[in-house]
Order: structure tokens, then C-alpha cells, then sequence
């Protein structure tokens, strides 16, 4: 039997407040989130907060999800708003890390030496170099590159036209191959 989809789970969540429905999405969604976030605040400690409160705030308003719509869409969007808003209270801009791009690597113990140190050269000079890209075009490249999220999920989450994910991505990918040359 497969698993229940996300989609599923939700309905479950609204309309019995099924709290293994809830922990399934969390068990699905936590580190995705969590990544996320912590990448978009450039704080490992506030991204925590702000991935917990991604998922109060789940539960809060369940009753707001709605099919057809992608699950995973509406949650990345509830994740995204709670940037924004910790960036309008604190005022600053942010520097985002990729130190979190870890999660997605191998771990050093488990390469070669040799080759170690110009792969974690060249991450390096990748990380600076995404760093260094704007926060709309950096947002747009970390959910296309790391979640494998199409342009139209992108574009409803950030609150732009599907061609202007598609656009910001080409800038960020030029800039990015400028950089890293």
C-alpha cells in the first residue's frame, strides 16, 4: 500500500485534527523547512525558531489549505512569510549561509584528502559567490536548485509572475557562472 499523500494528510489534519497526520507532514517537511529557512535568515538559531513556528502555524491554519493546491507550495509559502516578516522586525538584510548546504553533500570524512581540499575550495567560492547574489534571485535559485521546485510553485510562493522566477534564475545562473569562472 502506498503511502498517503501530503495532499491526504492535510484533509486528515482539517477535518480530524489527526495528530499522525501532523506528525507524518512534520516527519516529511522538517528538515526541508528547517534548510530553508536557515538559509534564507543566514542563522542556524533563528532559523530554528522560525521553522517551528512554520509549523505552528500549520496547525493553526489548516483550515486555509486548500486542493488542488500543492501542499508543499503552501507550506514553503507559510515558511517564506515568516521570513519576511522576522526581516521587517529586525531590520537588516540578509546574508544568507550555505553552510547548511551540508545536508546535501557527502561528509568530508568520507572523501579523499586530495580531492577534499579543492572541493571544499570550490564550495567555498560557490557559497561567496551565491552569497553575493541578490536575496530575490538567491531565493529563487535555492528553491529551484535544492527543492526541484517548478517555476510556477516558485512563482506562487514568492508572489511574482511565473517569467520573472524564470528570469531570475537565468540572472542568478549567469551571474553565478561570472563569478565562479
Amino acid at each position: 500500500m502506498n503511502p498517503p499523500s501530503d495532499e491526504d494528510l492535510m484533509l486528515r489534519l482539517q477535518q480530524a485534527n489527526d495528530p499522525e497526520a501532523f506528525s507524518e507532514l512534520f516527519a516529511r517537511y522538517r528538515s526541508r523547512i528547517t534548510s530553508y529557512v536557515c538559509r534564507l535568515v543566514g542563522d542556524y538559531d533563528d532559523g530554528q525558531s522560525l521553522s517551528q513556528e512554520t509549523f505552528l502555524r500549520l496547525l493553526e491554519k489548516s483550515d486555509l489549505y486548500s486542493y488542488p493546491r500543492r501542499f508543499s507550495t503552501w507550506l514553503f509559502t507559510i515558511a517564506r512569510n515568516l521570513v519576511t516578516d522576522f526581516h521587517k522586525k529586525k531590520r537588516a538584510v540578509t546574508s544568507d549561509s550555505f553552510d547548511l548546504m551540508a545536508d546535501s553533500q557527502q561528509e568530508p570524512e568520507h572523501r579523499r584528502p586530495d580531492v577534499s581540499t579543492v572541493h571544499d575550495e570550490a564550495l567555498r567560492a560557490l557559497d561567496e559567490a551565491i552569497d553575493s547574489l541578490p536575496a530575490q534571485h538567491r531565493e529563487v535559485l535555492v528553491l529551484r536548485s535544492f527543492y526541484e521546485m517548478s517555476y510556477r510553485e516558485i512563482a506562487e510562493i514568492v508572489g511574482c509572475p511565473e517569467s520573472t522566477a524564470r528570469s531570475r534564475m537565468d540572472y542568478a545562473l549567469r551571474e553565478l557562472k561570472r563569478r565562479c569562472r
